[in-house]
């Protein structure tokens, strides 16, 4: 009898709970990645990595209780991968394309583009847990209490945090916009 052994295929349980979860977070933990990450492919591993562990195993509770665990399990996989990677060359990547609306004309289409890029500028100005927060609350559509639990912060701190983070962004755009 040989020694070796393969691992275990993943215990899917629940699969139409796992399919669920697939459909409802993978968009919104892609988004997260990529926030976290440039590179294209090492967020889109991590979010791979993420479903895998779920399948293999998933906490109890509905689909929507599993948001904190999965973007803590994203988060974290995706550092993991960064670390390793740390050393490479980073490529230049492809972008998501940013969901726009088709009812505003050119004008004010023009116009929403030029905010968005304002605001991006300056939330990239804010300090790194502020930024992630931030993403986490809008990109992620996660509960302040679903933040803390991803972030290992108290919902006190997610609150007080995101709190200042807009207050700072409020500021500046409101100051760049007198300028212009």
């Amino acid at each position: 009898m040989s020694s070796l052994s393969s691992s275990p295929a993943p215990d899917v349980t629940d699969r139409p709970r796992l399919l669920a979860a697939l459909d409802r977070f993978e968009r919104p933990l892609l988004v997260f990645a990529r926030s976290l990450c440039p590179d294209l492919e090492t967020a889109r591993d991590a979010v791979q990595d993420t479903f895998l562990s779920l399948a293999k195993s998933a906490p109890d509770g509905d689909v929507e209780s599993l948001a904190p665990w999965l973007f803590t399990v994203c988060r974290n996989r995706l550092l993991t991968l960064q670390r390793k990677n740390q050393r490479l060359i980073p490529m230049e990547t492809l972008t998501l394309p940013e969901a726009t609306d088709p009812s505003p004309g050119p004008a004010a289409a023009a116009e929403n583009r030029e905010t968005s890029s304002q605001l991006h500028r300056l939330i990239a100005t804010l300090p790194a847990r502020q930024q992630e927060l931030l993403k986490l609350k809008f990109q992620g559509d996660l509960s302040y209490r679903d933040i803390a639990t991803a972030t290992g912060l108290t919902v006190t701190n997610v609150g007080t945090l995101l709190h200042q983070a807009l207050e700072t962004l409020r500021r500046k755009f409101h100051a760049a916009e007198a300028h212009s």
